[in-house]
């Protein structure tokens, strides 16, 4: 009797020995990572954005949660968000489709650069100059550079085919910048006012194959199609004359003699 009372002592010491290893192998829970968003201001609007207390530590877990985020300096009148200069942090923003930082002192895209869901995307009168962090991007339907005038090259958005409004005011891409555009066939909406553009062939080849017209999908549901082409030295505007009763809204084309 002594014998299996020891017997089964061993074994319910044993069990209860498997069951404590087995307890103490199992994988702790991973911790949220803390981003880092080194410019206060972005993260004070961060924080705005995802409702967050004022002093809150923000996760990668919370930034998933970000879908749209307005920083719009031209519209702040306490100053803090023209002050933003500095998008780090936003690279954890994986579900990001709408990003507005125009009027602020952001230069740099490179927080952002992977970024796969991005469909709005605005910077106008900001110091970028550089689009090539943002090759990679396929999913713009919206692009606005207004007075970003140290933008030259707006090849970097020749991925983006499907963008429908597009506003490069003031940014200098010259005949260049259409070359990238003639593939923009769902564009209903174009401001290249003052861009250098001398020629506006691609633009007649594009209407020719339905963009920039007012029967362009999405064009009637926003006003027509809208061409803003003032300020540009074209000698020849004869391409595009054909399409001009097609246009609810252009500007920049004189009259015929």
């Amino acid at each position: 009797m002594k014998t299996t009372f020891k017997t089964w002592s061993i074994l319910a010491l044993f069990i209860l020995s498997i069951g404590t290893i087995s307890c103490s192998d199992d994988p702790e829970p991973e911790m949220p990572t803390i981003v880092n968003v080194p410019d206060t201001n972005l993260a004070t609007q961060i924080r705005l954005a995802l409702d967050l207390e004022a002093n809150a530590q923000i996760t990668s877990e919370d930034m998933l949660r970000l879908e749209e985020l307005t920083i719009d300096g031209g519209s702040d009148f306490s100053g803090s968000i023209s002050e933003i200069a500095d998008l780090t942090g936003l690279e954890y923003a994986e579900n990001l489709t709408y990003l507005h930082f125009g009027s602020t002192k952001v230069s740099d895209l490179t927080p952002i650069k992977d970024l796969k869901k991005v469909e709005y995307l605005r910077m106008n009168n900001t110091d970028v100059t550089d689009l090539s962090p943002v090759s990679e991007y396929t999913t713009l339907t919206y692009f606005n550079a207004n007075t970003a005038r140290g933008i030259t090259d707006i090849s970097p958005l020749s991925k983006n085919t499907g963008l429908k409004e597009i506003i490069l005011r003031e940014v200098p891409m010259g005949n260049a910048g259409l070359n990238t555009i003639r593939n923009f066939t769902t564009l209903y909406r174009i401001n290249m006012r003052n861009t250098g553009v001398t020629n506006v062939t691609i633009l007649a080849e594009m209407m020719a194959a339905g963009a920039l017209l007012d029967s362009t999908p999405g064009a009637a549901e926003n006003g027509g199609a809208t061409l803003d082409l003032r300020q540009l030295t074209v000698e020849d505007w004869s391409p595009i004359r054909p399409y001009l009763d097609q246009i609810s809204n252009i500007e920049g084309v004189p009259a015929e003699d």
